[in-house]
């Protein structure tokens, strides 16, 4: 059975076609917010041609995130907490907990075989965390790859609490000649201990295998960071930026 997953997000769009539960083609593209339909059309056709194949060889497409509802071609729309799970026994089989950190948002559900046993939403002053940082590194004239090279916790402090103080702060400690690389990892380290208290908001806690997924899991410096204050060790697959639109491939096959 072939069947099409498309992951709408906050920034970026994600399409993965699987045939008989295997990917064969997949891509990704900018969101675009007030184009999202048009620009969903292009991700999905670029996967396609990745996978050799026409939209008429596609027998499901569920779409997931954001902006699920922004896809005209897809037959059903799913919850992100519920494609995570199902992408988290496909990537992870062995995993307790999958923790989907994006550009805007944190999904956190506890796993008992194929049922989600509890789970958690960011919080709003958690939201947006993805963004922030990529923002911040824009500001600071520092790649998105020189932000995840960045090691250690640094010597400044920032508000952990909000964004718009982390902010402040930090452009305060620029002002006093502090370090940006120094700054930036204060930066890194407010969001971990932010998208900690997302993990702790689980009230039963199963920590033996967490599957990290999303654009954040990318992030060399925020996983290492998250790793150090939650003291979990993360298991990350190599289509983690892809997890939530293989899982709403994989519902879309029933």
């Amino acid at each position: 059975m072939i069947t099409a997953g498309i992951d709408m997000g906050f920034l970026n769009i994600k399409a993965v076609i699987l045939k008989d539960g295997e990917i064969v083609g997949k891509a990704s593209g900018p969101s675009g917010g007030a184009g999202r339909p048009e620009n969903a059309q292009v991700v999905y056709d670029k996967a396609l041609a990745d996978a050799g194949l026409a939209a008429s060889d596609v027998e499901a497409v569920v779409s997931t995130g954001k902006g699920k509802f922004n896809v005209p071609f897809a037959g059903e729309q799913f919850g992100e907490t519920v494609v995570a799970a199902k992408a988290a026994k496909l990537l992870v089989p062995e995993a307790t907990t999958v923790a989907d950190f994006g550009a805007d948002e944190i999904v956190v559900a506890t796993l008992d075989g194929d049922r989600i046993t509890e789970f958690v939403i960011n919080q709003k002053c958690a939201a947006g965390l993805g963004v922030f940082l990529e923002e911040m590194a824009h500001r600071f004239e520092m790649s998105v790859e020189e932000l995840g090279a960045l090691e250690g916790p640094s010597a400044i402090r920032v508000n952990e609490g909000c964004v718009v103080f982390s902010e402040l702060d930090a452009l305060s400690h620029l002002n006093r000649g502090a370090d940006a690389r120094e700054v930036m990892k204060a930066l890194v380290e407010a969001c971990a201990w932010r998208a900690n208290s997302t993990l702790n908001d689980i009230y039963g806690q199963a920590t033996d295998c967490v599957a990290m997924f999303g654009g954040m899991s990318q992030n060399g410096a925020f996983v290492k960071a998250l790793e150090r204050i939650s003291g979990i060790r993360f298991v990350i697959p190599h289509e983690a930026v892809y997890a939530a639109a293989i899982g709403a491939a994989a519902l879309a096959a029933g």
